[in-house]
């Protein structure tokens, strides 16, 4: 692979990022409630992060093949597992959020509710 293609996929994955980071943010300040606020800012944000951290593992893994060194392939690890991290805990933080925030009304409280 050669320099100006590694250039050319860094510009396109970090502007990717870019896009749904703006997404991510105006999906926060648009919508109306809790819920698809947290959706929106999850899955957006989780992809602009996938996107920044398939550059970074592109230039390590191109640095690697070039230069060599042990620190590329450490780089390389540590954004996979910093991405599968924040995956995680964005997960658990937007379900702690939904779930205290406004509670879901059952079925049957709906069917009360009506008579």
């Amino acid at each position: 692979m050669t320099v100006w293609v590694l250039d050319a996929l860094l510009y396109v994955l970090l502007l990717a990022a870019i896009g749904f980071g703006g997404i991510s943010v105006v999906g926060l300040l648009l919508f109306p409630d809790i819920r698809s606020r947290a959706f929106t800012g999850l899955r957006a944000g989780i992809l602009a992060t996938a996107l920044v951290t398939a550059a970074g593992v592109c230039y390590g893994f191109f640095a690697y093949m070039t230069v060599g060194g042990l620190q590329y392939l450490l780089f390389i690890l540590a954004a996979i597992l910093m991405l599968a991290l924040l995956v995680i805990l964005n997960r658990v933080a937007t379900g702690v959020v939904c779930r205290s925030a406004v509670p879901i009304l059952s079925s049957a409280a709906d069917t009360q509710e009506d008579r």
